[in-house]
């Protein structure tokens, strides 16, 4: 899967995010409770920004329901 490019060179933002799992028909709730606790980036405005990777993985464990192997840990 391949996600659109961020306005951020670091991540993305929140709302970034959810432009990317609108489409998907994934729901925010569901989207952030299985995100859980990531590492991630701040920008110089002291903005939370996600890794590009953690939003992915996030995808695909909401579309396939699942959660988290393992191996998927970093």
């Amino acid at each position: 899967m391949s996600i659109p490019k961020s306005k951020h060179t670091l991540g993305y933002t929140g709302s970034e995010v959810l432009d990317i799992i609108r489409p998907l028909g994934i729901h925010h709730k569901t989207f952030w409770k299985k995100f859980g606790v990531n590492t991630g980036a701040v920008d110089d405005n002291g903005q939370l920004l996600v890794y590009g990777c953690d939003i992915e993985r996030t995808i695909h464990m909401c579309l396939e329901k699942r959660d988290m192997y393992s191996w998927e840990w970093d």
